[in-house]
């Protein structure tokens, strides 16, 4: 009874540690022990005698840990080397931490101290752990490591951070702020485990916390899921959940209300006075008032419910924590602000004091030191890796000439298109959307002047194609979707297909949050059309200026998800042949892209501007086309000033790379779906797709 599983063992050296690296294993109890391995089979033929519990007196109350993360080599030559050492003389300490591998989340039953926990209390530690491991994954870090210790379960998130004084307080402030969203009065994370050289419960030996009883029994510490693959998560993941956790809130002047003694604010009448729901939870001394909806978050999705609260402590401080990333710097200071504007005016009669104004100071830019992080300031070619280009992410246009030219849309890059008035951009944005769902890529497409009825029409019709419509019976040369079509088109488009909801408005802020929000989802494209839709009025500067920080957010948000941009704007009129010259906004907007694409309609105006142009001849072989999509700009590949003649179906409304292409989308390309009659509806994403089964509660993803 009690033996250790030394299979278990072998499993957690092999994700843990792996072969040649050093451990600390210390033995707690009446007495501590200490030892250092490097070889697991070593370790067990040690450890079995010191975690004999037949012989209980000595040896049979002491618990087994491990130290995390790597640790300096040079500790093999301590007196513990392979062996156990009874009150060591040292071991290891945060500043022999030389690399962070894990980061631990450690959820725990509260409980009385000095006891195991029950099997309720653990199975509600259990399905927080479910929740924090969801809400991770959405938010983009790889599949954690699942354990339990005996008394709680541990998600393990995988690193690679020097250990410095930086990391240090990003990981405290990332489980601070994780321990604020999830912790409640049954379960906490616990926010001390941060330091560097943090010891954790070994896995295969035993929890032994009080007495072993049938109410709360003894458990031995295992593995419940390793992914397939380990690899580090970027410090950046860990930073956006840091960065959710509440400011030091300002210290506002008196309110007129409730604010002038001593006694804490009185938050639940205050939240009954304007109408708000909420759910209040104590955490020991402090108390957690979770909002039904965030103040800055339209309230007519239940997706988006109970994602914020305030927090008071036991001296009756306020803090504001919200999971929307636009919300990071709001504090409880905003949020009272935002319900009563006028709730830290002084009295009139307090008054007497008015600070005086000083001019905002522009910021100093802070040279960068050299750093090992960012490299050398200046790169010699052996410096720099070599890219194979053909293994760049990207996704096919579908348009045969355009895609051998530039081999297709490159993840974090930009596109512009532009065209003049009735060019065909939105027919030709329709097919290339479709298209590019069609190789199993997630596509987002926000317009800012067509509405969602009409654009559906327009998909549905390039989606269907001329062979699947029906000639209109109110106007001769006008065709429309059957509904048994449409219906299989909306299903095959659904969870692939997100287009913007106009009610939310135009400006730019809202947009590139709910933009954020679909990343979650794995879009992959995102289309904006257009440009002077946006209302970019909170931006700062002129007009230009205004344009030029929107390409830049729009450049940076590419390049750091990974994603493509498509912005359409529309060009000033122009007398001559369009060029890139012509498109309306700051140079900026050229400059800054990678790809500019202009639209042209082939009729006497195209030709006729085209030859004086490019010279005379020259547009004849596009006369043969409906249209032309332009590259005036790549470079990825320095293509410039490349024409690519297309058919256009005007019943379907659909592009075409020759007149007899008849392109089958997925939703009757799949063989299940040719005969137009099915009765149960496409898979959708459930939990039971996630990654590992589960342990009690069937929704649960372990």
């Amino acid at each position: 009874m009690y033996e250790i599983n030394e299979q278990q063992i072998r499993q957690w050296w092999q994700v843990f540690k792996g072969d040649g690296k050093l451990v600390e294993i210390r033995l707690l109890g009446m007495n501590t022990y200490s030892g250092y391995f490097t070889d697991v089979e070593r370790l067990i033929s040690q450890l079995r005698p010191m975690l004999d519990y037949n012989n209980f007196m000595y040896y049979g109350s002491m618990q087994a840990y491990f130290t995390l993360n790597d640790i300096n080599p040079e500790l093999y030559s301590r007196e513990q080397r392979d062996v156990f050492k009874k009150r060591p003389k040292a071991t290891t300490t945060d500043g022999d931490i030389i690399r962070r591998r894990f980061i631990l989340i450690d959820l725990d039953p509260n409980r009385a101290a000095g006891i195991s926990a029950s099997d309720a209390e653990f199975e509600k530690a259990h399905l927080k752990a479910v929740d924090v491991y969801r809400y991770l994954v959405k938010a983009g870090f790889h599949e954690p490591i699942i354990t339990r210790s005996g008394n709680g379960w541990h998600v393990y998130l995988t690193c690679d951070m020097p250990n410095d004084e930086q990391r240090n307080e990003l990981v405290k402030r990332f489980l601070q702020s994780l321990s604020k969203m999830f912790s409640d009065d049954a379960v906490s994370i616990d926010e001390k485990v941060f330091n560097p050289a943090r010891i954790d419960k070994l896995i295969g030996t035993w929890a032994k916390k009080g007495s072993d009883s049938e109410e709360r029994r003894w458990r031995i510490a295992d593995i419940v899921k390793v992914p397939s693959v380990i690899e580090p998560n970027d410090d950046s993941l860990f930073q956006a959940i840091a960065d959710l956790l509440p400011k030091e809130e300002p210290k506002p002047l008196p309110s007129r209300q409730r604010s002038f003694g001593n006694a804490p604010f009185d938050v639940v009448s205050w939240l009954n006075e304007h109408g708000i729901k909420y759910k209040e939870e104590k955490q020991g001394a402090n108390t957690r008032y979770t909002l039904e909806y965030c103040p800055w978050v339209d309230t007519h999705s239940d997706r988006k419910k109970w994602d914020s609260a305030l927090f008071q402590d036991a001296n009756g401080k306020l803090t504001f924590n919200c999971q929307h990333s636009h919300c990071k710097d709001k504090t409880w200071h905003d949020v009272r602000l935002f319900y009563e504007p006028d709730a830290y005016d002084r009295p009139a009669q307090q008054q007497q004091y008015v600070p005086r104004q000083y001019a905002v100071q522009k910021p100093k830019y802070v040279i960068k030191d050299e750093s090992p992080e960012l490299g050398g300031k200046w790169l010699s070619l052996s410096d720099i890796k070599k890219v194979d280009l053909s293994q760049i992410e990207s996704v096919k246009t579908g348009f045969a000439e355009l895609d051998r030219a530039i081999v297709g849309l490159n993840m974090a890059e930009v596109t512009l298109l532009s065209g003049s008035n009735s060019s065909g951009k939105s027919s030709w944005l329709n097919t290339l959307i479709l298209n590019v769902i069609n190789q199993g890529t997630k596509v987002a497409l926000w317009s800012g002047e067509l509405p969602d009825y009409i654009l559906k029409t327009w998909i549905q019709m390039v989606a269907a194609g001329k062979r699947n419509l029906r000639l209109s019976q109110f106007k001769e040369g006008k065709y429309y979707v059957p509904d048994n079509i449409a219906a299989h088109i909306d299903q095959w488009l659904d969870g692939k297909f997100f287009l913007y909801n106009n009610e939310y408005g135009n400006t730019w802020e809202q947009i590139f949050h709910d933009m954020n929000e679909l990343l979650k989802l794995g879009v992959k494209l995102f289309v904006l059309d257009n440009l002077f839709s946006l209302n970019i009025d909170l931006l700062e500067g002129d007009r230009n200026n205004k344009q030029k920080e929107l390409i830049l957010q729009i450049k940076e948000f590419a390049k750091k998800n990974k994603v493509h941009i498509i912005l359409v704007a529309h060009p000033r009129k122009a007398m001559t042949f369009l060029r890139k010259n012509d498109i309306s906004g700051t140079s900026d907007l050229t400059n800054a892209v990678d790809d500019v694409f202009i639209i042209h309609r082939v009729n006497n105006d195209f030709l006729r501007t085209g030859e004086e142009f490019f010279g005379k001849g020259s547009m004849s072989r596009f006369e043969s086309y409906g249209n032309v999509v332009e590259v005036a700009k790549n470079r990825m590949y320095g293509v410039v000033d490349l024409m690519v003649g297309l058919h256009y179906e005007i019943e379907s409304r659909r592009f075409k790379n020759s007149i007899d292409d008849d392109l089958r989308y997925g939703w009757e390309a799949e063989p299940q779906q040719q005969s137009f009659e099915y009765n149960e509806p496409a898979p959708q994403e459930s939990d039971d797709d996630l990654p590992f089964a589960a342990f009690t509660d069937s929704n649960a993803p372990f």
